[in-house]
């Protein structure tokens, strides 16, 4: 995986966006972005960091910022670096919880949480930046399979998630009807299929409680925290005199959200090159510069990604020292 990750990155930045556009003249737009639009820059870059954590402390309310900081970012860190780490992030936000003194039973409750939430949004915001398209009478042509894909998804997995939470009963009812296709799946795979029935019940004697009473508050962080990305891509267009015109606030949502869905799919680590090549494309296409476009995409990852990766180390190092106090106590 990191082998076909580090020919997909250098297949997109030395030679898909070459052919693109011109380096030196994004690079030059870079250097005349004016004061206001660098501070602009900042301060999302700041917000984007600052607002990521909210997300732990909607599901565990008892627990301390420091502690959800140390969390979440741990867990970006990981799952950005390692090709398909999301799985390695959870086992290790497991770790840094039960730390910080969460049970088992809130940090599973939390986790699944938020792992629900984040899929949900990553599938439904690409079919609601089509529709904002349709509505303000911009053309979508081209987008409206992946947007009704999407929408197709988000409804059949709200409809699953509701049948789950409703009771164990029909977790366990829809974990059966499950389980045959899955074991399909799996032994296409050569792997040992998962229990599906009792994974589901399990989620809903984790998950329903908080979902009841927390549903607002996860929905509130977890739009935030998808959002300040987007800020930040505004931000630089809007420095590089493309935004708001040619390009419109609506056109920018769509790209980066359609961008942003082939993070679900880690063929590299952070999704580097493929959603990179994505937005690009995408805002050439919604009518930026092509050398525009790539420079606006340098400035996303070196003020979103690139931060939040040295912030996540850092909380590393904070978890790692905390640890050591233990063991000095």
């Amino acid at each position: 995986m990191l082998l076909v990750g580090a020919v997909v990155m250098v297949a997109v930045f030395a030679f898909l966006f070459p052919q693109l556009g011109n380096y030196e003249q994004a690079f030059a737009q870079l250097a005349a972005i004016p004061p206001l639009w660098i501070g602009a820059l900042v301060a999302a870059g700041v917000v984007n960091i600052v607002v990521y954590p909210f997300t732990a402390t909607a599901a565990i309310p008892t627990l301390a910022y420091r502690h959800a900081f140390v969390d979440r970012q741990v867990g970006f860190l990981i799952s950005n670096v390692i090709p398909g780490g999301g799985a390695v992030a959870v086992g290790f936000q497991y770790t840094i919880l039960s730390r910080y003194g969460v049970t088992a039973t809130a940090a599973a409750a939390a986790v699944s949480a938020d792992a629900v939430w984040t899929y949900l949004m990553t599938l439904g915001t690409p079919a609601f930046a089509v529709l904002l398209l349709v509505v303000e009478g911009r053309s979508a042509a081209g987008y409206t399979t992946i947007a009704v894909i999407g929408l197709i998804a988000v409804v059949v997995s709200l409809i699953a998630i509701i049948a789950v939470l409703r009771s164990p009963t029909s977790a366990g009812r829809l974990g059966g009807r499950l389980q045959r296709p899955a074991d399909w799946l799996w032994g296409r795979l050569h792997r040992t299929p998962p229990d599906v029935q009792a994974r589901l019940v399990e989620f809903n004697l984790h998950a329903s409680a908080l979902v009841a009473t927390r549903w607002r508050m996860l929905t509130l962080t977890n739009v935030a925290a998808q959002l300040t990305p987007y800020v930040v891509l505004v931000c630089a267009l809007a420095g590089l005199g493309a935004f708001p015109d040619p390009v419109s606030w609506v056109e920018v949502f769509a790209a980066y959200s359609i961008a942003l869905l082939l993070t679900s799919f880690p063929i590299t680590p952070g999704g580097l090159g493929t959603v990179d090549a994505a937005l690009v494309l995408l805002l050439t296409r919604f009518g930026v510069d092509s050398s525009t476009a790539i420079a606006a995409d340098l400035i996303w990852r070196l003020v979103w990604f690139l931060p939040q990766l040295v912030v996540g180390l850092g909380a590393f190092g904070i978890f790692t020292w905390d640890q050591r106090k233990d063991r000095r106590a």
